[in-house]
């Protein structure tokens, strides 16, 4: 599924850098590691989603820095991030980290539905069920169903 997304601007090498950097940071602050990084805003999209969350920054940019190792894309489009692995030829693990509203989100989501259909892909995971997210799947046209890997809490086919 690599190069699906069209306009998306991959972020593969920065993304990786800017995890690493704030992973092995020790601080766990939202600047922490990045400040005057010329890629922060890139940072600040996906440390947003973690705070939300709860999730401790330095275990957040940890986690995605071992998945970017083991296959994860990123590609941003206006202040939204999407994050796919590909798990076969027609499955796909993903997660939008996002800053836009609503309408610029949702616009998004639909655009990027749309290439992971026109790639081939049916099935897609998230390991987080957020109820922002789900809101957009179904308005996209992904039908939301149990998952049937418990490492998941969201799985749609579209």
């Amino acid at each position: 599924m690599a190069g699906i997304l069209g306009g998306g601007e991959e972020l593969l090498g920065r993304s990786l850098n800017i995890a690493n950097i704030i992973a092995n940071n020790g601080q766990n602050t939202p600047n922490s590691g990045i400040a005057g990084h010329k890629n922060s805003f890139d940072a600040q999209i996906i440390l947003h989603d973690f705070q939300l969350r709860g999730i401790p920054i330095k275990d957040g940019m940890a986690g995605v820095a071992q998945e970017l190792k083991q296959g994860l894309r990123m590609y941003r489009q206006s202040k939204t991030i999407l994050a796919i692995k590909k798990l076969s030829p027609t499955e796909a693990q993903i997660h939008i980290f996002t800053l836009d509203d609503e309408p610029t989100f949702q616009k998004l989501v639909n655009f990027w539905v749309g290439k992971l259909k026109e790639a081939g892909c049916k099935i897609i995971y998230d390991s987080v069920a957020d109820p922002h997210m789900v809101k957009a799947l179904q308005q996209a046209g992904v039908q939301l169903q149990q998952p049937t890997n418990p490492k998941y809490k969201l799985m749609g086919l579209i």
